[in-house]
């Protein structure tokens, strides 16, 4: 499915038939009305379970959580990036109208799938925080990224960033805004590479105007007084933060999709549950999921 995605040059995270008109996708009845379950409410799971259900489709979508959203949730601290955690409100308004069932503090196991004898499972449990074994990262002065939602009072007006990817720059020049001391380290040589290509040179200029950027430092120890680095030459070299934003990326709840693999006859694994990547790429892997049942 990612590469059927990957066709496009036009893309939008809200509709996925945006760049796919020529190849007449549209959302038809299926010939045979199934009974589908969801795992993961994300933006792929939401749209997979919208478009199921708009195919005629019994949708029943589990959420281990208290609320819908997956990593948009995240996307409530930033002023600049709420309308992306509306989003989630969005589709979840657009699959309960469809008929979905939507069951929240429901954790979707092996065993919880075959009891609901679904004829079609869709794995969308997303991704976790890469959080390496460096010394003192998981110190109470550290705030993973995804969290800071909830945790933003630990965060002080001397912070460090560590990571430079698209969720670490995002989060700096938010913290940089609101008139906090901001450095960001990155091992890379650059920063956000995962970002749109057409955002990324606004991104970078706002980076500029609010961050103190060190590229080319490997983090070695979390202390309380920052992060301790490598430079290129192989100095030592502390950048001061009494607060760490940890934003080192995400991997694939692997654990999780493996023992999901045989829990229904059909089986499809979309968005970072199969592939870190974009909210973008979720949705329309969730949206081609379901045209499949």
């Amino acid at each position: 499915m990612a590469e059927r995605a990957a066709t496009s040059t036009r893309r939008c995270t809200v509709n996925p038939l945006i760049g796919r008109e020529i190849e007449g996708d549209e959302v038809l009845p299926a010939s045979v009305k199934k009974k589908v379950l969801v795992a993961g409410s994300g933006p792929g799971g939401l749209y997979a379970a919208y478009t199921a259900a708009r195919r005629g489709h019994q949708v029943i979508l589990c959420e281990k959580e208290s609320e819908v959203g997956g990593i948009l949730k995240s996307e409530q601290a930033l002023p600049f990036k709420h309308e992306m955690y509306e989003l989630a409100g969005t589709y979840k308004l657009l699959a309960e109208k469809a008929g979905v069932e939507i069951r929240l503090n429901a954790e979707v196991t092996k065993e919880y799938a075959e009891k609901e004898h679904a004829d079609a499972l869709i794995i969308a449990v997303g991704s976790m925080p890469l959080v390496p074994p460096i010394p003192g990262l998981d110190g109470e002065n550290v705030v993973i990224v995804n969290n800071y939602y909830l945790e933003k009072d630990k965060v002080g007006e001397d912070v460090v960033v560590f990571g430079g990817g698209l969720a670490g720059c995002e989060c700096a020049i938010h913290l940089g805004m609101e008139g906090k001391n901001v450095h960001l380290v990155e091992m890379r040589d650059v920063l956000a590479p995962d970002a749109n290509v057409r955002h990324r040179p606004l991104l970078l200029k706002e980076i500029e105007k609010y961050v103190t950027v060190h590229t080319g430092y490997k983090g070695l120890e979390v202390t309380k007084e920052g992060i301790l680095c490598e430079d290129k030459d192989g100095q030592k070299v502390l950048v001061p933060g009494r607060s760490v934003i940890c934003a080192l990326g995400q991997r694939s709840r692997t654990d999780v999709t493996e023992e999901l693999l045989d829990a229904a006859p059909f089986v499809r694994i979309i968005g970072d549950a199969a592939k870190v990547s974009s909210i973008t790429n979720a949705v329309y892997w969730g949206y081609h999921a379901a045209l499949d049942i």
